[in-house]
């Protein structure tokens, strides 16, 4: 219970905003934007409020990097406008929201009175947390934080109701993740041309690297150190853990690591980018296969609520109102800010 309110408060205070720019007109936030089974009315608000809160989160992290406003770019180059992507993408976790809240009474899901009043708490956090014009702009009032809050917090309860009897065995050998040291030299060359173009290495310049790798393999081979035996060519020796189902490191690298017993060093290894020194360090490591055992559970897990997700699409209805998402736009530029510094 304490876990789940203190997510719940945690939640209100990260959706603390800051804006930028002018807006056209005022949305009424009571306006349906969507309908779950021809009787359940998606409001407006409660949908620009995550929508904003979404906003501020990419603009906050990746603004700088875009430059402007990146929800009116075309990220994609489709002609798409990045804003319109989001909205589309997030219509699609509230048609999964009000699916969820609308079977939870069948799997025994509802917000019990602690979490009702973590959550009147929350929103009126938040509210004391935000400018006037930050709430008026994500039509955020009492009601619609609430109400944001409750699909929010019922959508994770039903995340566990639905996945509560998933497979949490995992053996060693589905999950075993070998480790190795290895040291690796790029022969994709790292200075440019006038034009700012990477210069590749010459067919001399990969001979001595390849000679270099080949001296550092043989005394590694005497002193069963790779990292020393590295560091006398200047270069440093590395770990990497991987499995059956992994794409990295790199294939020729894990094939020959895997033809190796523990402690038992490769042939110097060529890719297409570069070469590679490799000693098999641990045929099972502990704490990555440990590590890979959590993936796996929780890759069932969400494997399993997919499928249940599925079957609730296949009895519900959900309609959006295209004429009235199209008066979500994007002239204002929303940011994330700590709570504690927020102005009242």
């Amino acid at each position: 219970m304490k876990k789940r309110t203190a997510w719940i408060m945690a939640m209100a205070l990260a959706l603390a905003l800051s804006l930028t720019g002018c807006a056209r007109g005022n949305l009424n936030g009571a306006e349906t934007i969507a309908v779950l089974d021809g009787s359940t009315n998606i409001t407006l608000g409660e949908f620009n409020l995550m929508l904003r809160y979404q906003q501020a989160q990419m603009e906050s992290y990746y603004g700088a990097i875009m430059g402007g406003n990146m929800y009116q770019q075309d990220l994609a180059g489709d002609g798409t406008l990045y804003g319109d992507t989001a909205k589309e993408t997030l219509m699609e976790e509230f048609k999964k929201m009000y699916m969820m809240e609308a079977e939870a009474p069948g799997y025994g899901v509802a917000l019990t009175d602690g979490e009702k009043e973590a959550i009147t708490e929350a929103a009126g956090k938040f509210l004391e947390a935000n400018t006037e014009g930050a709430k008026k702009a994500a039509t955020a009032d009492q009601k619609t934080v609430e109400r944001l809050l409750t699909l929010l917090t019922i959508n994770e309860k039903m995340y566990d109701a639905l996945t509560r009897d998933v497979d949490t065995e995992v053996s060693d050998a589905e999950a075993a993740q070998k480790r190795i040291d290895y040291v690796y030299v790029s022969t994709l060359g790292t200075e440019q041309d006038e034009a700012g173009n990477t210069m590749e290495l010459t067919d001399a310049e990969k001979a001595q690297k390849k000679a270099d790798l080949q001296a550092v393999l043989e005394e590694a081979r005497k002193s069963g150190d790779l990292d020393a035996a590295a560091q006398t060519k200047e270069l440093t020796a590395s770990s990497a853990t991987y499995g059956a189902d992994s794409t990295y490191p790199a294939e020729e690298v894990r094939k020959a690591a895997d033809a190796l017993k523990e402690g038992e060093f490769a042939d110097l290894v060529e890719t297409e980018n570069g070469y590679y020194l490799v000693r098999l360090a641990s045929t099972l490591d502990r704490d990555a296969t440990d590590s890979r055992k959590t993936a796996i559970v929780q890759e069932r897990r969400e494997a399993l609520f997919a499928e249940k997700y599925q079957e609730f699409q296949e009895v519900h209805t959900f309609e959006q109102k295209d004429d009235v998402m199209a008066k979500l736009t994007f002239e204002r530029t929303f940011t994330l800010k700590a709570a504690e510094t927020a102005e009242p």
